[in-house]
C-alpha cells in the first residue's frame, strides 16, 4: 500500500503487479547482507509481517508451487528469469536458490560486447512469458551491466457472469472526476448476483472469474471527484476489513470496457521509501558474488490490462539492472468516474495487480 500511495501521487492512471515487483526484488534480497538487506525488509514489508530472512526464500517457493497448480478455468503465471554477464562469478548457493525457490535460470549473455543483442534476448523472454502483451520491456542496457533480474507475470480471466455484448453502449465516463471532462465511452452493463458493500463515502464490489479463486475487487467513490480522499483512508488490511462487509446480492452494474498500459522507471518511488543502499556503490550483495561493487541501477516496471465483456487479460513485467558502478436493495454501481480496481486471490488475499483509472 505504500508503493501504492507513492505511485497515487501523479495523480494519473496507474497500473502495476505488487506480485510481479516483489518477485524481482525478493531475488534480489535473499543475495543481500548487512543494511542494503534490512532497507529492503522494511519497504518489501519483511518486517511488518515479521518473515524472518531465511523464511523469505520458503514463502516464494511455496508460491510458486502454488502457481503451477492453478485451475483450467484461468491462467496465471509467474516467471523468473536472470541475465548475467559471461565470465561474472556468481556464487553457486545463489544459483541454487534461484533455482529451488523462484524457478529461475540463470543465461549467460554479453552485456559489454553485445548490449543490443542480450536487451532482444530479454525483450523476447518477456513477450513470450506475457503471451505478447509486452513484447518490449528494456530500451537499452549500460555495457557495464552485469546481471539483469526479469520477472513476468501473466493473467487471462473470463468472469463467472460475463457481460452481454448487445447491452454495451456508448455512456460518459468523468475524467479526473470533473463534469467538463466528461467523454463518451464503451459501457458494459449487467445486473447480476456479486458480493457488494456500501461503505459510506465509497462502495465496493467483486467481480469473480471462472475458477472463483481469482476476482476483481473495484472500489468506487461515492463522490466524482473522490478519489483522492478514497486513497488517504485505505489501511493496509482494507481487502481484510471489506470482505466482513460484503454481502452477495442483485447488483446493477455498469463498467467501461478499458485498457490501460503503464510503464514506470521505479528506482525513485523506492527511493522515496527508504530503500537507497541497494542503487548506492558499497550496496552488500554477498550472498550473490564476491565482487563488492556490485549496485542495482534500475527497476523497470511494465504492465498491461484488458478488460471486456468476456474478461480480463493482464501482464506485467520488472527488470531489476544491476551493474558494477561506476443495505439490502438492488443498487446501482455505475462506474463512470475515477476508481481503484484489484485483481487478487480471494482464498489468500494475494494482489496480483492493482490500477487506478483517472481517466480514459
Amino acid at each position: 500500500l505504500r508503493l501504492y500511495q507513492e505511485l497515487a501521487k501523479e495523480k494519473k492512471n496507474m497500473f502495476y503487479s505488487p506480485l510481479s515487483l516483489s518477485s524481482a526484488l525478493s531475488m534480489l534480497f535473499c543475495g543481500a547482507s548487512g543494511s542494503t538487506a534490512s532497507e529492503m525488509r522494511q519497504v518489501l514489508g519483511f518486517e511488518i509481517a515479521k518473515i524472518a530472512d531465511d523464511k523469505v526464500k520458503v514463502c516464494f517457493q511455496l508460491l510458486m508451487s502454488t502457481l503451477e497448480k492453478v485451475p483450467e478455468s484461468y491462467t496465471l503465471s509467474n516467471a523468473n528469469v536472470v541475465f548475467g554477464q559471461k565470465g561474472f562469478s556468481i556464487k553457486e548457493d545463489f544459483k541454487s536458490l534461484l533455482s529451488e525457490s523462484f524457478k529461475a535460470m540463470i543465461l549467460e549473455v554479453d552485456f559489454q560486447n553485445e548490449s543490443g543483442k542480450a536487451v532482444q534476448l530479454a525483450n523476447d523472454w518477456v513477450k513470450e512469458k506475457t503471451n505478447g502483451m509486452i513484447p518490449q520491456l528494456l530500451d537499452s542496457l549500460d555495457p557495464s551491466t552485469v546481471m539483469v533480474l526479469l520477472n513476468a507475470v501473466y493473467f487471462k480471466g473470463f468472469w463467472m457472469h460475463r457481460f452481454n455484448e448487445h447491452s454495451t453502449f456508448q455512456q460518459n465516463f468523468y475524467n479526473k472526476g470533473l463534469e467538463d471532462g466528461a467523454k463518451m465511452v464503451q459501457m458494459m452493463h449487467q445486473k447480476e448476483s456479486f458480493p457488494f458493500a456500501d461503505c459510506g463515502t465509497y462502495k465496493a464490489l467483486q467481480l469473480p472469474y471462472k475458477g472463483k479463486e481469482i476476482a476483481m475487487l473495484i472500489l468506487l467513490p461515492n463522490e466524482r471527484n473522490g478519489l483522492e480522499d478514497l486513497e488517504r483512508s485505505l489501511s493496509s488490511d482494507f481487502i481484510k476489513q471489506l470482505q466482513t462487509k460484503m454481502r452477495t446480492q442483485d447488483v446493477n452494474v455498469t463498467l467501461p470496457k478499458f485498457r490501460l498500459e503503464y510503464s514506470k522507471s521505479m528506482k525513485a518511488d523506492f527511493q522515496s521509501l527508504g530503500m537507497n543502499a541497494v542503487f548506492c556503490p558499497g550496496a552488500n550483495f554477498d550472498g550473490i558474488t564476491d565482487s563488492r561493487n556490485l549496485l542495482v541501477s534500475e527497476i523497470v516496471h511494465k504492465a498491461v490490462i484488458e478488460v471486456n465483456e468476456e474478461g480480463s487479460e493482464a501482464a506485467a513485467a520488472t527488470a531489476v539492472v544491476m551493474m558494477l558502478c561506476s443495505l439490502r436493495f438492488d443498487p446501482d454501481f455505475i462506474v463512470d468516474h475515477p476508481f481503484l480496481f484489484f485483481i487478487y486471490n480471494t482464498k489468500t488475499n494475494l494482489i496480483l495487480f492493482t490500477g487506478r483509472v483517472d481517466e480514459l
